[in-house]
């Protein structure tokens, strides 16, 4: 695992390369304006060195007028080529108006949130728990939506999918 930062912010572009089926990327960068610029980046290296085309749509994670999103994530598809194709799951921290009352309250009070400068690495005890209840948050509502959250990493004989010490499909 890595942060990124080292070519493209989120750590995905070796995923690419190894032609992943299933690759799920969060997105906690400082965003303010959701101009989405990691992914940006992303989906132009991916096309100039790798030659693999990332088909997203993000319109359920731009700002309403209320400062909140539709949804806290996109499922995209990548062409890799050859008729190979796989998932980008792409998470962007956002607020949709349904979290909890600690994490409205945070914002309330700090109404950069959810995009902070990252530039801050030492987040106090209000800060790292308000983060981590909206990451916990972000990550129940894939589960009830039935977004694969943990790695598939192979796809069994007659299409199922298995995951790393599991059998059969993801339940």
């Amino acid at each position: 695992l890595s942060d990124g930062g080292h070519l493209e912010n989120l750590a995905t572009y070796e995923l690419l390369r190894r032609k992943c089926r299933t690759i799920v990327t969060i997105d906690g960068e400082a965003d303010p304006h959701l101009t989405f610029s990691g992914l940006v980046t992303l989906i132009r290296l991916a096309k100039i060195d790798l030659g693999i085309h990332i088909e997203i749509h993000l319109d359920l994670i731009q700002w309403l007028k209320d400062d909140t999103t539709q949804a806290h994530f996109a499922i995209g598809t990548i062409h890799y080529g050859e008729n190979e194709k796989g998932k980008l799951v792409y998470v962007k921290t956002s607020i949709t108006g349904d979290e909890g009352p600690f994490i409205r309250k945070y914002r309330a009070d700090n109404p950069t949130s959810p995009h902070e400068t990252t530039a801050d690495q030492f987040f106090d005890e209000t800060q790292f728990e308000a983060y981590r209840a909206l990451g916990a948050h972000i990550g129940q509502e894939m589960a009830r939506d039935g977004v694969p959250t943990a790695p598939i990493l192979f796809e069994q004989p007659g299409g199922g999918l298995g995951r790393a010490g599991g059998h059969g499909p993801p339940g």
